[in-house]
C-alpha cells in the first residue's frame, strides 16, 4: 500500500520538483495555498481530521525572495504554518521541513557554517528570523527534521535566479550581468529530492537540523563561465560591483554522516541538464 505523503508548497520551485520526483511511488496529497491556508488553525485541523497522512514534507514558506521586502506577517506566518502542522498531525507522523542559510544571518560572511552555530547571530530580516526560530524549535522534537538549503538550482526555477538566468542569457546570446560575485553552495535540485526521499525512509535518530549543501562551493562567475563552456557561446560576463560579496556556504558533515555514500551532482553536469531544459522552454515560447 502506498504511503500518503502531504506536500505543502507544491507549486513552488522545491515543492514542484519533489512532487514530480516522488510521484507514482507514493500517494501524494498536495493542496495549494488557495485550497488550504496553513496559517488558519481551524482549516488545518479539519484537513488532518479528513485525511490519513503518513508523512509531511513542508515546502511552503513566506518571504525570502531576493530583491523583495518580506511581508509584514512573514515571521508570524512561517511559524504559524509549522505550529499548525505539528499540532494536528498524528504523533507517529514525521515532518521534513526546509530551513535556510538565512537562519545564520546573511548580512555577514558565512563560510561552511555548522548547524550548532544557529542562534549565535540573530538575523535582521523576518524570513531569516523565522528560519532560525524554526530550526531551534526542531532541535527539541523527535518528529521533525529541518534541512537547511543555502542555494539550490534546477528546472522550474525562476528565470531571474542563478544559474537559470546565466543559462537563459547564454542561450539568447545576451550578456550575463551579475550584481557582485559571490561564493555559494549550489545544490542541484535532483540531489535535494534524493536526500528528502532518503530521510523519509531513514529518519535520523539524533540530528534534527542538517545543512543540505554540496562539498564543493562555486562562485557566480565560475557558473557563468561553465555555462559558456557547455554552450560553446562566449557570453559577456560583467559585474556591477567589484570584489566578492559575503560568502554563503554551509558545512555538510552531518549530512554525510547520515548518508556517507551520497554522490553530489557535479556543477557542470547539473548545468548541462538545466541547459537542455531551458532550451525546451525557450523553444516553446
Amino acid at each position: 500500500m502506498l504511503r500518503n505523503i502531504l506536500i505543502t508548497g507544491s507549486g513552488g520551485f522545491v515543492g514542484k520538483n519533489i512532487k514530480e520526483y516522488l510521484d507514482n511511488r507514493y500517494n501524494l496529497i498536495c493542496p495549494r495555498s488557495f485550497e488550504l491556508d496553513l496559517t488558519d488553525t481551524d482549516k488545518v485541523m479539519t484537513f488532518f481530521a479528513g485525511h490519513k497522512i503518513d508523512a509531511v514534507i513542508h515546502c511552503a514558506s513566506v518571504g525570502g525572495v531576493r530583491g523583495c521586502n518580506d511581508p509584514e506577517s512573514c515571521e508570524k506566518d512561517n511559524l504559524k504554518m509549522v505550529e499548525n502542522l505539528l499540532k494536528y498531525k498524528n504523533d507517529n507522523v514525521n515532518v521534513i521541513l526546509f530551513g535556510s542559510g538565512a537562519a545564520y544571518s546573511k548580512n555577514r560572511n558565512l563560510h561552511k557554517v555548522k548547524e550548532s552555530q544557529i542562534g549565535e547571530v540573530v538575523p535582521q530580516d523576518q524570513y531569516g528570523k523565522s528560519k532560525m526560530e524554526i530550526a531551534k524549535f526542531c532541535k527539541s522534537r523527535c518528529d521533525t527534521l529541518c534541512l537547511n538549503i543555502f542555494a539550490c538550482y534546477g528546472k522550474y526555477e525562476k528565470d531571474s535566479r542563478f544559474p537559470t538566468y546565466a543559462v537563459m542569457q547564454n542561450l539568447k546570446h545576451e550578456p550575463v550581468v551579475i550584481n557582485q560575485n559571490v561564493v555559494f553552495d549550489y545544490l542541484y535540485i535532483n540531489d535535494l529530492c534524493k536526500i528528502v526521499e532518503f530521510f523519509m525512509n531513514n529518519f535520523p535518530s539524533d540530528n534534527r537540523v542538517i545543512n543540505v549543501t554540496p562539498t564543493e562551493s562555486v562562485s557566480l562567475f565560475d557558473i557563468a563561465q561553465t555555462v559558456n563552456k557547455i554552450s560553446g557561446y562566449d557570453a559577456k560576463i560583467s559585474f556591477l560591483k567589484d570584489g566578492l560579496n559575503y560568502e554563503y556556504t554551509g558545512d555538510n558533515t552531518l549530512l554525510l554522516k547520515e548518508i556517507p555514500d551520497f554522490k553530489f551532482t557535479p556543477i557542470e553536469q547539473g548545468l548541462k541538464e538545466l541547459s537542455e531544459y531551458c532550451k525546451k522552454i525557450l523553444n516553446n515560447r
